[in-house]
């Protein structure tokens, strides 16, 4: 595979969202009973959804470690700060550079993963929170106090994070999910060919009636006929769901 198929510039130490762009609440209970979750971690909202949905297992991945960093923040500041004091430090990570130069940011660096105070300690001047919009922007994204409180009692440890691009995940991986969430990765990776290849791989990753889930922002292909068949498994289009202000395409493998 050569990386001429690859359509994004996004890099390994990218800067990282601090709110979601996607309605999460609905995204993540869009297909129910899911209890084993892969999802992209983005800004840290997906899995701390997919948790408040009844997920038992969530792992996440990401392309760029600074995603691994906002989740490990997110999980440390529910345990140690309150909802006010929660929103003021992801505006605060989103305006401010460098993060070590926030008291909230010093108080936590304690209770985070060793790798993850690394990274935010050789950052530097360099931005590392400042993709997309500040979190003002999607307060829908924001836990309600029930859910703050729900997260403070039941979220005791980080996410497990795997750093990889999508086309090589699935060798980075050996669990088994009932979902896998790339959010809108293929709007921008990839050319048609490489995304069969990331599906038919993937699906050795979910079990069988697993789905996953693409959310499209601004889709560049149609998926309407897709069935990957190989001595493997068979990955194919399964439905397309709706909201409001979302799609959500699922390939599902049946084999």
């Amino acid at each position: 595979m050569t990386t001429t198929k690859r359509l994004d510039t996004f890099g390994e130490f990218a800067p990282a969202y601090t709110i979601s762009n996607e309605d999460q609440r609905w995204a993540t209970r869009a297909v129910p009973g899911v209890k084993k979750v892969l999802t992209v971690a983005g800004s840290g909202d997906q899995a701390l959804f997919y948790h408040l949905n009844g997920a038992g297992l969530v792992h996440t991945f990401d392309i760029t470690y600074n995603a691994r960093v906002i989740q490990d923040i997110k999980v440390a500041a529910i345990q140690k700060m309150n909802p006010r004091e929660y929103v003021s430090l992801l505006m605060d990570l989103y305006f401010f550079t460098p993060a070590t130069s926030l008291p909230s940011v010093k108080k936590l660096l304690p209770l985070l993963p060793g790798e993850t105070t690394k990274i935010i300690n050789t950052a530097g001047n360099n931005c590392i929170f400042g993709a997309g919009l500040d979190a003002s922007q999607y307060p829908k994204n924001i836990p309600t106090a029930a859910e703050f409180a729900h997260l403070k009692n039941t979220l005791k440890k980080p996410f497990k994070f795997t750093q990889g691009d999508l086309y090589n995940l699935s060798a980075k991986i050996s669990d088994k999910y009932d979902l896998i969430n790339i959010s809108n990765i293929f709007d921008y990776c990839y050319d048609g060919k490489a995304q069969a290849e990331i599906l038919h791989n993937l699906g050795n990753n979910l079990n069988i009636g697993g789905y996953i889930a693409y959310l499209p922002q601004v889709q560049r292909f149609s998926y309407d006929r897709l069935n990957l068949a190989t001595s493997q498994n068979t990955v194919q289009y399964a439905q397309t769901l709706r909201n409001k202000d979302s799609k959500m395409i699922l390939f599902q493998r049946t084999r």
